[in-house]
């Protein structure tokens, strides 16, 4: 492997690169690999034929393999065959020796002394190259020199015989660990901390057998370490619990009301691997957490917690968590830890001596130890430091290319003010710096510590100070970090940058150059006392308030650059703003129009939102340096004016502007205009005529009822674009639409009216997504296809349910799209599916629930995973035998949900009592499961309900899982499906030699389980390390379980009690409608073709609907269709997501108490 197989840390959009020859592997190892990598999370990149065009490589192609940080090379018997192949092998090669970036060759039933001295095929396709190039061609030299290299990297050899699935398994266990994030203590050299953390390691009796939960306190002075200190300790434990968070800046992130909301919701999706997770309250994350962290063994870090209340609202108590659980937090505050009865306290002590110069020395000379003649001096610099490790690196890196003189200028400078302490080390630092990076360090200290690094460069650039050099040198002097794409600032020199502010005020709030703490700014704006010393203010106060002054308040403040507004309500429209504004994002501004001599020319920046504007014409013809913008949920705006100074425009968001009628034609004609929103503007009738926005990449008008019209494609855009029009009343695609040649995604669902799709869409080079759920005019439009295009269509994912397709528009799709790889076609009305289907051989997925009529699924590919055909009532056994076949092909990840039916005898396990246990040994056995599920008695209307599965090996609680199945439903999976991969880590490698007892408990909490059943894959497993127990009981596991719970439901108290109980009728409740909501659009369907008819008065003998309530109800729908939408995509729009309208319904009256409890400021 290339590099001491160390990954590249350049900047990538793919963790692997995969170079094969499609004809050799694609459909047999390569895919299977990709499919393993996907499923890992690995971000994988696949080279498909759609990126060949003639001999030469293209330029996508090249990106790619740029922007990966492994290449894995299958050198399959035709690989060397392909020019294009040698050709990306070359630009791997070249991109390992420049880039760093890591190869890994697989010679896949060839031999590597064939590769390397390009003997059999690859001699012979050598030659050939020889022939048509020329025997001294370069391009063929260089293609022999780079084979022969590959065989002198590390490398796997796939022999003939071998297992294909373990070594895939074995190579992608290998791969995740090289991508996986980094440890939090990635770029930092720690010194001293060794034994520290091997103290701590003791403390949290990570070996002990001990389950009992435990709580670990973390005390020392500001910058003494301990941050670094505990993610040096997390990064060596983390990997040993289910689960892990990290919560950094507790103190300041929780100063604010909705930053411990955001601090539960990071902790919740952190734990629970990356699951979306949105709370309406600090009170319901109480109950959120409790629910789904009881059972899970977890590690939690909490840095710099300052308030014990604070503490209690994310976990008051260990016992919530699961057993085994430790919770690590750090604080300055011992007293903190006595009062909270922390019982395990450690002290983070002072460097000695020997650490100090070894720190100091590894910032100041990028080694251990001084360079000659520098001894004493750098003796002299720790001893100013005192041991703490913050200020030795920031006076280290202050040292950095400085002669003897300087350093003892600097130290000398010190040493007049030694009483000041760490400060003035810091202070050194910061004298040292020009003009430019002064004011970018003040911005940052004052504004910006934490806000994401691209945000940051644009203001910064916008007030013409140079921030990317700027930010390099603050972190070069140890004042700035950036990770994870974020600023990041310790709060001690945050602190020193807040107290410059106010030293060359001279304590003066309003002659401040910034103003970041809501009470300053109040004072200032209360009492009219800004000045033109102020260049940014940040009001953003934790709870909504109101605030009396003058319309002329910032007639002061001519140098104010940067005006940032939130939670506030003023009582007066201003009636100057300063020009020299570079951001303004102000919400809820209070006046319908901007001053009259306002035209603030160099403003990058401009968000608006909630706000009353009517008038937006003047400033906006000024606006040329503007790269976003923003007025959603304006209601008062009718008319977007023209912009087409605003050339420099990157993103333009109007979402919720309920008033708003139409867009001026300038939209339409803005070159650098990436991401564009308009969804939900309910009286929005056009956008614009013609487009051409070369730049574009994300345009949505979702929900715009009355938009009917999708423009005319004026030239060629080829830019990666996703459109999302769902819910609109467009009746036509345009012909020009084959000029949007890098559009990979197409969502208008529900646009009733639209008619046809035109042939040209299908073929366009970079089209794989459709969803066209609700279009029933469309069907013609797939009939049509056949036979019109000699390309054969990309599209790989096609959503087409409630569209009453029949049995030949199910033939054309199938027989039309042969790329399909997952396919939605539920809620319709077709009999059976063509055979051929058989030869769709990428198909994965395949979703026909509730096609009530559907009777026959012939035989599937071997490719398919996932069939889903709940409620297709009409199946014969015979269909129903076939797809419980699928499970014979022993298929890694299947999944299949059907109309309950008994599980084949031939299953190698079947019991109607109990639940699955056998012993194993060796590797953890692949196996399926199967669950047959029956009515709920007790609730006749729940047609859904939750499952939670279990699984414990020896007793010992190991996994946690929760899904949905719908009532009289057959489950079919692989085990692997109900866990995330990634929790196979601790199970799936091995389970030792000796025996060991497993068992999978399914919880329904409605004794809805009917039978269930075990078959096991024998290409995995050997039989002879499995053993099926007939009479095991499982009461002991079921037992521990309820007294998990019981305990856990003990430590609740009161209103958190109530909390949890309304989560849980809020979950039943929200999967009620998931599983109904495409049967309301169903009857919303039918009524309004009947609609269609003449009404009363016009010879009909129906029921005449008031508008009004015809337009409530289908608001209704709208807002049902999109609570309860199975898209799983993140929708960019702004504004709240559906889920959290789906809790504003049920929390109405809490947000009505929050709105009048505002406080309201005066003079």
């Amino acid at each position: 492997m290339a590099n001491d197989g160390t990954v590249s840390e350049t900047k990538c959009t793919h963790d692997v690169f995969l170079s094969f020859r499609r004809d050799d592997t694609h459909h047999t190892f390569t895919c299977k690999l990709y499919d393993s990598l996907c499923r890992k999370g690995i971000i994988t990149f696949m080279d498909n034929e759609e990126l060949k065009v003639g001999d030469q490589i293209g330029h996508k192609l090249l990106k790619a393999i740029e922007e990966s940080r492994i290449s894995i090379v299958v050198l399959s018997e035709n690989y060397a065959a392909s020019s294009w192949c040698l050709d990306e092998l070359v630009k791997i090669h070249e991109c390992m020796k420049a880039k760093n970036l890591l190869v890994w060759p697989i010679f896949y039933k060839v031999d590597p002394s064939d590769v390397r001295h390009q003997n059999g095929s690859y001699g012979e396709a050598m030659t050939e190259h020889e022939t048509r190039f020329g025997k001294d061609s370069e391009k063929v030299h260089k293609w022999r020199l780079t084979l022969t290299d590959m065989t002198n990297l590390k490398g796997e050899h796939v022999q003939e015989g071998r297992d294909e699935s373990k070594f895939i398994d074995d190579l992608v266990s290998r791969i995740f660990i090289k991508v996986s994030p980094k440890d939090l203590s990635r770029n930092e050299h720690i010194v001293g901390w060794e034994y520290r953390v091997e103290e701590l390691k003791s403390l949290l009796e990570l070996e002990s057998h001990n389950i009992t939960n435990c709580l670990l306190g973390i005390h020392g002075t500001g910058g003494i370490g301990k941050t670094t200190l505990v993610k040096a300790l997390y990064d060596s434990i983390y990997k040993q619990f289910q689960g892990s968070c990290f919560l950094s800046n507790f103190r300041e992130n929780s100063s604010q009301i909705q930053g411990i909301k955001h601090l539960q919701e990071g902790h919740l999706s952190e734990i629970l691997e990356g699951s979306k997770i949105l709370l309406k309250n600090i009170e319901k994350g109480i109950g959120t957490i409790t629910s789904r962290l009881r059972l899970k063994r977890v590690v939690i870090v909490v840095d710099d917690v300052d308030d014990i209340e604070e503490l209690k609202k994310l976990a008051e108590e260990l016992d919530r968590f699961g057993p085994g659980s430790r919770i690590i937090i750090t604080t300055r505050n011992k007293y903190l830890l006595d009062v909270g009865q922390v019982e395990k306290k450690y002290e983070v002590k002072m460097l000695n001596d020997q650490e100090s110069l070894e720190l100091f020395c590894q910032s100041a000379f990028r080694k251990s130890c001084p360079e000659t003649n520098y001894e004493d001096l750098s003796n002299r610099a720790i001893r100013c430091c005192k041991g703490l490790p913050l200020a030795l690196k920031v006076l280290g890196s202050h040292m950095v290319g400085k002669d003897l003189g300087g350093w003892k200028d600097a130290l000398d400078r010190y040493g007049k003010s030694q009483h000041e302490g760490v400060q003035k080390v810091l202070r050194i630092s910061y004298d040292s710096l020009p003009f430019n990076e002064k004011n970018i360090f003040l911005d940052i200290a004052c504004f910006f510590n934490g806000w994401k690094l691209e945000y940051v460069k644009s203001v910064l650039d916008a007030c013409d100070f140079s921030s990317g050099d700027g930010i390099t040198t603050l972190v070069n002097k140890s004042l700035l970090t950036v990770d994870n794409e974020c600023l990041g600032m310790h709060d001690l020199i945050q602190e020193m940058g807040r107290e410059i502010v106010k030293e060359e005020a001279g304590d003066v709030v309003g002659e401040c150059s910034r103003l970041w703490h809501h009470e300053d700014v109040f004072q200032v704006l209360v009492n009219d006392t800004g000045s033109s010393k102020i260049q940014g203010i940040m009001l953003d106060p934790p709870l909504r308030e109101e605030i009396e002054c003058t319309d002329i308040v910032f007639k002061k403040m001519k140098n104010l650059r940067i005006l940032i507004v939130r939670q506030t309500i003023f009582s007066c429209e201003p009636c100057y703003l300063p020009n020299n504004l570079r951001v303004l994002e102000w919400t809820e501004y209070p006046s319908q129009s901007f001053p009259s001599d306002f035209y603030p020319s160099k403003l990058v920046r401009f968000n608006l939102s909630g706000s009353n504007l009517l008038v937006l014409e003047n400033p906006f013809q000024r606006f040329e340096h503007l790269t976003y913008m923003e007025i959603s949920h304006c209601r008062t705006v009718v008319e977007f004016p023209d912009v087409s100074r605003a050339k420099n425009l990157r993103e333009l968001r109007l979402d919720r502007c309920q008033k708003l009628v139409s867009i001026h034609k300038s939209v339409g004609r803005l070159a650098n205009l990436v991401f564009l929103s308009a969804t939900h503007c309910n009286q929005l009738q056009s956008f614009v005529p013609t487009i051409y926005l070369p730049s574009l990449e994300y345009l949505s008008f979702g929900y715009c009822s009355r938009l009917a019209h999708f423009p005319e494609i004026e030239r060629t855009m080829d830019k990666p674009l996703r459109i999302q029009m769902l819910y609109t009343a467009i009746q036509e695609l345009p012909e020009s639409i084959k000029k949007l040649t890098g559009l990979n995604y197409l969502h208008i669902e529900g646009c009733k009216g639209l008619q046809h799709l035109p042939s040209s869409l299908f073929v366009l080079p970079n089209f794989v997504t459709l969803r066209i759920g609700g279009c029933y005019l469309l069907r013609e439009s797939f009939r049509r296809f056949e036979g019109s295009h000699s390309a054969c269509p990309k599209l790989e994912t096609l959503h087409f349910g409630m569209a009453d397709l029949s049995d030949e528009d199910i033939h054309a799709i199938i027989y039309n799209f042969p790329n399909l790889k997952h396919l939605d076609v539920s809620f319709n009305h077709f009999v059976s599916l063509p055979a051929h289907i058989k030869q769709s051989t990428k198909l994965t997925s395949l979703n026909v629930s509730y096609c009530d009529k559907l009777q026959e699924i012939p035989e599937l590919p071997s490719t398919v995973q996932k069939v889903y055909a709940s409620e297709c009532k009409s199946l014969t056994p015979e269909t129903s035998n076939i797809l419980w076949s699928q499970v014979r092909k022993e298929i890694r990840g299947l999944e299949v949900r059907m109309p309950k039916r008994e599980i084949p005898e031939w299953f190698d396990y079947v019991n109607e009592g109990g639940y699955p246990v056998f012993k194993a040994r060796g590797k953890f056995p692949a196996v399926a499961l199967a669950f047959v599920f029956g009515d709920v008695k007790a609730l006749p209307f729940l047609s859904s309900m939750g499952v939670h599965l279990h699984l414990f090996i020896e007793g010992e609680h190991r996994l946690c899982d929760r899904f949905i199945v719908v009532k009289n439903q057959a489950l079919l999976c692989d085990i692997r499906v109900l866990f995330s991969f990634e929790k196979w880590e601790d199970v799936g490698v091995g389970i030792g030699n000796d025996w060991k007892t497993i068992q999978v408990f399914c919880e329904t909490g409605c004794n809805s389980l009917r039978s269930w059943g075990v078959y096991v894959y024998r290409h995995e497993t050997n039989m002879e390390d499995i053993q099926f127990l007939s009479q095991h009981s499982i009461s002991s596991l079921v037992r521990s379980l309820h007294e998990e719970r019981k305990k856990s439901d003990q430590s609740l108290k009161g209103r958190e009690m109530f909390h949890l109980q309304m989560r849980n009728n809020e979950e039943m409740f929200y999967c009620m409608h998931k599983q109904r909501r495409r049967e309301l659009l169903l009857i919303s369907e039918k009524t309004s073709r009947r609609a269609m008819a003449p009404r009363e008065g016009e010879g009909s003998s129906g029921l005449n609907i008031d508008d009004k309530e015809d337009k409530e109800a289908d608001s209704m729908l709208e807002l049902l269709a999109e609570i309860t939408s199975d898209d799983g995509e993140e929708t960019q729009e702004a504004g709240p997501s559906s889920e959290q309208r789906y809790e504003g319904l049920l929390d109405e009256h809490s947000r009505s108490a929050c709105r009048s409890g505002k406080k309201l400021r005066r003079c």
